[in-house]
């Protein structure tokens, strides 16, 4: 894109921003990221992102005029959950700028909001898997509510954290190439875990790094159990066409124990031992493998998640899509790519209805 004209500035159209989880991890990585990016985005795009309000399990901020991103804990005040619910209506209400809730939770309450927040055209935008994770009926529901509202619905950090998955698989869609299979492995903590593992690190002292560097879920044994994965395979799965609930999915989680001997018996053939989810016609399934040290899902590194696509196209030779798959800060980015393209997409609605109106 042209750097911008300092002579001739692109108008601003503000965006009021609901953050949820705003001093979590992946939160606070958001918030760093929007104060740096805030001034770019409104002479490059004409996006005037301003916080609006900011709310937590412990705490909670608001302001008319928009909170400072990265100073927000000398704005914080200790959650009040009435005066909460106060802004909140509030903000649905005002509707003298476009509003955009992003949440950065892993909280099942938040979720349960998205309808109603859909529902008055309000745009979400979610690194949190659990709403599309949920039963089917309900993750068409969201997507109905979306289009019906035009409100922008956006959740690519859900699966594979900033690598772009879920958008490609759309696409594929859209122009009508059909997806046979999906295997890969999903899980940047537990593809961390078996890169320490395979390095003779002790099982404890891999999982205490892997909670340290923030890659799993607040409460590890949702990793370890592979309730996050699933609900991952879930949303990869309904994404690529795929009509599945979450109890379709075979799930076998992720061993604590007996690494000595599991490590001893790949080593004497050359093989890795890799987490993979797999779903094709004949259903979907998780657990740990035994792969060909050829493989490519044998050199992942620590974090990184891999995933392979076979299409009516791409069959001899599938897609494959690879990155980092877990951490706060690369998982922040991709929500501000999806806050971004959202708020675009608000902006160009909010001006399309003042041209109307000026035309009337």
């Amino acid at each position: 894109m042209p750097s911008p004209n300092p002579a001739h500035p692109v108008a601003a159209t503000r965006i009021d921003l609901f953050l949820v989880g705003a001093r979590g991890q992946v939160g606070s990585a958001l918030r760093r990221r929007l104060a740096a990016r805030q001034d770019d985005l409104r002479d490059a795009l004409g996006l005037d992102l301003r916080l609006r309000l900011a709310w937590d399990r412990r705490g909670m901020a608001a302001h008319a005029d928009g909170l400072a991103p990265d100073r927000l804990e000398q704005a914080i005040a200790e959650r009040d959950d009435a005066r909460l619910e106060a802004s909140i209506a509030e903000l649905l209400h005002r509707g003298d700028a476009p509003l955009l809730v992003v949440d950065c939770t892993a909280s099942d309450a938040v979720a349960d909001r998205y309808p109603d927040w859909l529902g008055a055209g309000i745009a979400v935008v979610t690194a949190n898997k659990r709403a599309n994770a949920r039963s089917l009926a309900f993750y068409r529901r969201l997507q109905g509510l979306a289009q019906a509202h035009c409100a922008p619905y956006r959740y690519e950090t859900t699966v594979g954290a900033a690598i772009p998955l879920l958008g490609p698989l759309r696409d594929l869609a859209l122009r009508g190439e059909r997806v046979h299979a999906l295997t890969g492995v999903l899980s940047g903590s537990l593809s961390f875990l078996l890169d320490r593992l395979h390095a003779d690190v002790p099982f404890e002292t891999a999982l205490a790094e892997a909670v340290a560097l923030g890659y799993t879920e607040p409460d590890p044994e949702d990793d370890l159990r592979a309730h996050d994965l699933r609900r991952k395979l879930v949303v990869l799965a309904r994404e690529a066409g795929f009509s599945l609930e979450p109890e379709d999915i075979g799930v076998t989680p992720f061993p604590t124990t007996g690494w000595d001997e599991r490590l001893a018996a790949v080593r004497a053939t050359g093989e890795r031992w890799a987490m993979l989810a797999h779903v094709d016609a004949n259903g979907a399934r998780i657990g740990l493998e035994r792969v060909p040290g050829d493989s490519a899902f044998a050199h992942l590194a620590a974090g990184e998640n891999l995933v392979r696509i076979r299409t009516d196209l791409q069959d001899d030779r599938p897609l494959w899509l690879r990155g980092p798959g877990a951490g706060p800060e690369v998982t922040a980015a991709g929500v501000l790519s999806d806050v971004i393209a959202a708020a675009r997409s608000l902006a160009d609605s909010a001006q399309a209805r003042r041209a109307r109106k000026a035309a009337a």
